[in-house]
């Protein structure tokens, strides 16, 4: 044969065998956030309703000795009604955990004691002692460590003279969004005033008189977009984490068994680079070397296929294949991707299985879906 030709069939089937290889395995490493482009601070906020308006984000909240500033607007104390904002203190005597001797609690609990309101001696319990009064500046600061937690994606609506009240995104307070942006009015106050405790009159009177602007508006959309969008990938990651838990013990159990039988066959079966000549013993020997060694490829990518789509789903782990990473969230296309470079490549392989060649070829594509699987069943059953 010619050397040069020899070189050239040499160099084609290398590059078929990576094809095969890339194709197949399915690179991965734990689960990294994927580089997303930090939104902004008003996008990260909640809302703040005041009096039946919508307060423009991004909002800027202030505490001074006796006034709260919420974007340059100034409230004092008797501004809203904080009566619920009663002041409670850990009693000093139980720090550590330990119970005070018998004489120094009947000292404490005399009926005139104004100052020891409610106290738990039971032993192992916390103990609390609520002030006798709250002054407005604690009541106001209180009010303020509620009015920041806007900046995580609370819900705050506020009316003169009124209790404030809070909602959590997912308590109920995008249902409240929703319904605003939607303005279905007395429907829509029905439907969200029967889910929410507390505050009806006050959520009826936002309901109702609310009117959205545009701000308001794209504000919701994109918040209302952005929190269906995790919706629905908590659906799809504890549908997968269910799915994989279910079959993770047999699969891992047969991957196992197929990573021992390709061992023994690499190391029963040394590739040889020279040629047989025509011997029709060599070549029946040579075909079912290389039929073995494909039919464990085959059965070692089906393996990889299912791991790769079930740990991706669930956010285990993260595909580094480029090829593959970009239809990862494609399944069937992931899959007929695979599926069709596995095909062609084992069928090109068998189809040379009296070359050299693609004897060596055949061997080292099994040894990569080998190493790859055994990978695979490590840290699988470290996870059972």
């Amino acid at each position: 044969m010619d050397r040069s030709t020899y070189g050239f069939r040499f160099a084609w089937l290398g590059l078929l065998a990576g094809l095969l290889g890339v194709g197949l395995s399915a690179g991965t490493a734990w689960a990294q956030p994927a580089d997303e482009s930090p939104d902004d601070s008003s996008g990260k906020q909640g809302f703040i309703f005041l009096d039946g308006q919508y307060l423009p984000a991004p909002y800027e909240v202030e505490l001074t000795e006796d006034t709260l500033m919420i974007n340059g607007r100034e409230f004092q104390a008797d501004a809203f009604d904080l009566s619920e904002y009663k002041g409670w203190e850990p009693d000093r005597d139980s720090r550590f955990g330990r119970r005070r001797p018998r004489w120094a609690r009947e000292s404490r609990e005399t009926p005139g004691d104004s100052q020891v309101l409610r106290v738990n001696y039971s032993e192992g319990s916390r103990r609390f002692r609520e002030t006798p009064e709250t002054s407005s500046a604690d009541r106001l600061r209180r009010f303020f460590q509620d009015v920041q937690t806007v900046r995580f994606g609370m819900i705050l609506v506020l009316d003169s003279g009124e209790k404030p009240l809070l909602l959590y995104p997912g308590q109920g307070g995008m249902d409240l969004i929703r319904a605003l942006r939607a303005s279905d009015g007395t429907a829509a106050a029905n439907q969200i005033s029967s889910q929410l405790a507390g505050g009806n009159a006050t959520w009826d009177r936002l309901l109702t008189e609310f009117q959205p602007t545009a701000e308001f508006n794209a504000r919701a959309d994109a918040k209302l977009e952005r929190f269906d969008r995790a919706g629905v990938d908590a659906e799809r990651v504890t549908a997968a984490t269910q799915w994989i838990s279910k079959i993770s013990y047999p699969l891992t159990v047969f991957a196992m068994a197929v990573v021992v039988l390709g061992f023994g066959h690499l190391l029963s079966n040394r590739p040889k680079i020279e040629s047989s000549g025509g011997d029709p013993t060599d070549w029946s020997n040579h075909r079912k070397v290389v039929g073995q060694s494909l039919l464990i490829v085959a059965l070692l990518s089906v393996v990889d296929l299912i791991w790769t789509l079930g740990t991706a789903d669930s956010g285990v782990m993260r595909e580094l294949n480029p090829l593959g990473s970009g239809m990862i969230a494609e399944p069937v296309r992931l899959f007929l991707f695979k599926a069709t470079v596995t095909g062609v490549s084992i069928a090109i392989l068998y189809r040379l299985h009296r070359r050299p060649i693609a004897q060596v070829a055949s061997w080292w594509c099994c040894l990569l879906l080998t190493l790859l699987t055994a990978r695979w069943v490590m840290f699988q059953s470290m996870f059972l």
